[in-house]
Formats: structure tokens, C-alpha cells, sequence
């Protein structure tokens, strides 16, 4: 590997959870190869993000990648009680937790025989988070302890709308609106994906931010769900501008903590979130001491086994930028 992190060829897996697609590194030197010192794995993030950063684009931006993927870049865990270590990058940035890369991941290494279906524990940015591989395409996580913020925090949007909605935070920080005024529906998507950057525009004009000062870069518009024996539906902005083709792990981790606050949801009930596109995960929330431990459960599928070529004659070799 050179100096700039850069191999010739990078083997990886492409899935998609419900449609959403992830990208794991699979070559077990790359991430044990960089220069990233030691540390936790959002320290070794964080440094990677300094000096490897055209690593990313190129790994998941044009013209390798996909919209709306994720990438997962494997390296040893800090932490000793962990069997894996992982932190998600994509075409604008980084991401402390990917739920639906997560579970990506699990199948991923179910399917090279790296795992054997039961459960481990993850390092990611985020923290530590639980991972069961169910075998097959199924896995769940245990997502980082929800935290809410604001609830029923009154917005005035630059489309001359008002709503309403929390600030909440699984590992990634969201606003959660239910009064948007529009149909969660594929026909709405352009609409939806409109009122949703109205609402992030509104939340950084106002200077609302995580109460570590972090952006509130995922918007969630919930509506009714359209499947009889489920309980909600979801259209989810990213921060590189695509919507999540899946439920949102991370998202429906935030919102079912807000849910069991408000008393809408009881410890153990499974939660059946869909889509906008209609796919569906099935969440629950359980104590743990005194804390709040959700739970996400869906399915993966291995899309491609790829060996990506960076040609040293390569014009767009890093990828060509933040289209």
C-alpha cells in the first residue's frame, strides 16, 4: 500500500439492507495497514479523516460508488471485549453509527464465514453496539442508548412552513416531525426531500444543534404506515442529500426511545417501522440498568463481490468529488 493509503485494487462486498446499499472493505490489511496510531476506533476515525480522506471518495463516491452508500472500513477494535472494529464513511463525510451498514456488515461476514450466527460486540465511533447474525440475510443490533433533547420543538421553515418535532440521538442526531403535512409515499419523495432540507436549513439558522454542538444532519418525516400489522413509516434525509431506501436503523433506534419516553411504547413490543419505499424493520426497547437499550432487526442480501482498480493514471482516481 502506498504512503497515501491508496491500494491499486481494494477487494470489496457490496448488500443493501432493504435497498440501502453498503460497501465493506474486505481486505483484512487495508484498515490494519493505515496510519492511523492507536486508540479507539473514533480516534483511529478521526485520523483517517485527516489524512486519508480522498480514500473515502474514492472508495463510495462516482464513479465507484453508489448514491446513497455507505462504506465500512474494518480495523482492529480498541476496546477488548470486542470481536470487531468499524467505522462507516460516505459521499460527503462520516457517520458514527449506520444502522442499516451494520447490519450489512453482519451478513457480509456471515456470508465469508468470518462470524458464525450468535452475537458479538461492535466498536464504532458511536460506541460499543451489540450485533447478532441471525444466519442467512437476518441481523439485528443493539443501537446506542437513545437520547432526546428537544420535544415538540416549534420550527418556521424557509418554505413558509411550521411544524413541529424532537431532536433525539441514537448514535447519529435526527429531527423527528410528524406534522410535515405530507403523504410518506414514493410519489412525495421530491416533496418530502424539499421540506426536509427546509427543516435542516431552520434548525441551523436557529443554531440548534446536539448538545455536544454536533449538526442535526438526518431529518425523519413520520407518517401512518400503509401495511396492516405495522406501526409507522418513515422518510429519512442523509447528509449527502439521499434518502434512506431502508427504515433507518439508527433513526428508528432514536425514535422508538422517544416513543417508550412518551409512554407510546411498551418494553419488549416489537415496533414494525416501514420505509418509504415500504420495507420494513422490527424494533423493540428494553432496560438495562438506567438505561435504554433499542433494539433493530432486518434483512441484508449480498448484491457483488467486487475488486475496485485505482489506476495510477486514473483521472478520477480519488473519486470525483461532491456532486
Amino acid at each position: 500500500m502506498s504512503g497515501h493509503g491508496l491500494p491499486s485494487q481494494l477487494r470489496v462486498i457490496d448488500s443493501h439492507t432493504i435497498g440501502e446499499p453498503t460497501r465493506v472493505v474486505i481486505d483484512e490489511s487495508f484498515g490494519a495497514g493505515l496510519d492511523l496510531g492507536t486508540g479507539t476506533v473514533r480516534e483511529r476515525r478521526d485520523r483517517f479523516r485527516e489524512r486519508y480522506d480522498h480514500v473515502r471518495s474514492a472508495l463510495v463516491g462516482d464513479p465507484r460508488g453508489a448514491v446513497a452508500m455507505v462504506g465500512v472500513i474494518l480495523v482492529p477494535p480498541a476496546d477488548p471485549m470486542c470481536r470487531v472494529g468499524a467505522f462507516y464513511v460516505n459521499r460527503v463525510g462520516y457517520l458514527d453509527m449506520c444502522g442499516h451498514a451494520t447490519i450489512g456488515l453482519a451478513v457480509t461476514l456471515g456470508s465469508l464465514g468470518r462470524i458464525e450466527p450468535g452475537s458479538f460486540r461492535l466498536e464504532t465511533p458511536a460506541g460499543v453496539v451489540g450485533v447478532t447474525w441471525h444466519g442467512g440475510g437476518d441481523a439485528s443490533f443493539e443501537g446506542v442508548p437513545p437520547r432526546r433533547i428537544h420535544r415538540g420543538l416549534r420550527i418556521s421553515c424557509d418554505d413558509g412552513s411550521d411544524v413541529s418535532g424532537d431532536v433525539a440521538t441514537s448514535g447519529l442526531w435526527f429531527s423527528i416531525c410528524r406534522d410535515h403535512g405530507l403523504p410518506v409515499e414514493p410519489a412525495a419523495i421530491p416533496a418530502l426531500t424539499a421540506r426536509a432540507w427546509s427543516i435542516r436549513r431552520a434548525l441551523e439558522a436557529r443554531g440548534i444543534t446536539g448538545d455536544g454542538g454536533e449538526t442535526i444532519d438526518h431529518v425523519m418525516l413520520l407518517g401512518p404506515p400503509a401495511e396492516a400489522g405495522h406501526d409507522g413509516r418513515a422518510f429519512v434525509l442523509c447528509p449527502d442529500g439521499a434518502f434512506d431506501r431502508s427504515p433507518c436503523g439508527t433513526g428508528t433506534s432514536a425514535l422508538v426511545g422517544c416513543l417508550f419516553e412518551d409512554g407510546m411504547l411498551e418494553e419488549g413490543r416489537t415496533w414494525r417501522q416501514e420505509s418509504v419505499l415500504g420495507g420494513v424493520y422490527e424494533a423493540s426497547m428494553r432496560r438495562e440498568g438506567s438505561m435504554l437499550i433499542p433494539t433493530v432487526r432486518g434483512r441484508a442480501w449480498i448484491a457483488a463481490e467486487t475488486t475496485l482498480h485505482f489506476a495510477a493514471d486514473d483521472p478520477y482516481r480519488t473519486g470525483l468529488g461532491n456532486f
